[in-house]
């Protein structure tokens, strides 16, 4: 199996983008409720909790810097274990594609596609993430890659194009307005958001420069933490924190609230789609990872015959994780977040007992050379 495809720019500008588009997206108005204009810090925070989480994770990763996750954790774990454990990681990332192809769903239908059925939005989205599956982790890394310069474009166009739409008096409240509880309750639900870096453990093989790797999650982590900050903080600028935090995608809501000249009324189509690609490549990537770890467990030598049936499933999931919006948002907001800390600390497990092993081994090496 081929491996180090993966640039650390790519890693970079990837991860970028992996958090900015489901904060910004589906996050956003959560987020405003709980943490008003104490969201920012909030963002910032759970940058750092992703940050130290990423430590970690690189490394345990760094000591077996050319294996799989799933080959090697049998050496740290009992067999009987460690497969239970990935069996868990392969349903969990194929559950977190489903979640987001959920949310992108429902976003499609009850904004564009009213009369469209979700299942419909769901298996043309899953066709297309199947697809790109089967061309492996360089090629989705490289259209990040791409993408990337076209999120700065619109984030620059939209900074400056709703500048004069916004409330500039409300500046003093980022100063003035501060509450403990709301930052932690912010920080508790955000904070899994930014722990999503735990995939590094199973793209680990592909990257080149490995040694820069942490380097590359602490740019990334502060690069998109400024730029999902900046979009809060235009937030609460032209809507204020009640409306932003009651508004079902306030994002859409500023977009279309640009417009240049009168041919061109608004431009939420065009910032929608470069959206959408990048939600695509956040879905992708988890579903890829799941696809991957099956392969690896059944020791296939080749992921891809695999591809279409577990998208199928992932579109199952995607329609059967609640029958509303509303159920969605309390099981995104009770239940999501508890089930995320869970997932990403299990690495922290791996490390400890590897650690511990290490360090019984120098023990023994270092009695008998005394004796």
């Amino acid at each position: 199996m081929k491996t180090e495809q993966i640039t650390q720019n790519q890693l970079m500008l990837f991860f970028i983008l992996h958090y900015y588009s489901t904060l910004v997206g589906f996050a956003a108005s959560r987020l405003i409720y709980l943490s008003q204009y104490d969201s920012v810090l909030v963002i910032f925070i759970s940058g750092l909790a992703g940050i130290i989480l990423a430590y970690f994770v690189i490394k345990l990763a760094t000591r077996r810097p050319n294996e799989f996750f799933v080959h090697y954790g049998s050496e740290i774990l009992p067999k009987w274990i460690h497969i239970p454990i990935m069996v868990f990681f392969f349903v969990s990332f194929l559950q977190i594609s489903g979640i987001i192809l959920r949310e992108y769903e429902d976003f499609i239908v009850q904004t564009y596609l009213p009369r469209t059925p979700n299942w419909a939005v769901g298996c043309m989205f899953g066709m297309v993430v199947a697809v790109t599956a089967r061309l492996g982790f360089e090629n989705l890394f490289r259209i990040a890659q791409g993408l990337f310069y076209l999120v700065i474009i619109g984030n620059i166009g939209n900074a400056i194009f709703i500048g004069k739409e916004l409330q500039w008096d409300r500046w003093i409240a980022f100063v003035t307005n501060h509450s403990g509880q709301g930052i932690f309750n912010g920080s508790f639900q955000t904070a899994p958001s930014f722990g999503e870096v735990v995939i590094l453990l199973f793209i680990f093989p592909y990257l080149t420069q490995k040694h820069k790797t942490l380097k590359s999650i602490i740019w990334a982590t502060f690069f998109s933490a400024i730029f999902i900050g900046q979009n809060i903080i235009w937030l609460l600028l032209l809507f204020g924190p009640n409306l932003s935090s009651h508004l079902t995608y306030p994002m859409l809501e500023m977009i279309r609230y640009i417009r240049i000249a009168d041919f061109i009324q608004n431009l939420d189509h065009l910032l929608i789609s470069i959206w959408a690609t990048m939600v695509f490549l956040k879905v992708t990537v988890f579903f890829t990872i799941s696809v991957q770890i099956l392969a690896h467990l059944f020791r296939l030598k080749d992921h891809r015959p695999l591809t279409f049936s577990l998208a199928a499933v992932m579109v199952a999931l995607s329609i059967n994780t609640a029958s509303g919006t509303a159920e969605l948002s309390s099981f995104l907001y009770y239940v999501w977040p508890i089930f995320l800390y869970f997932l990403e600390f299990i690495p922290l497990l791996y490390l400890l007992v590897d650690t511990i092993k290490q360090s019984n081994k120098k023990n023994k090496i270092g009695n008998k050379l005394k004796t």
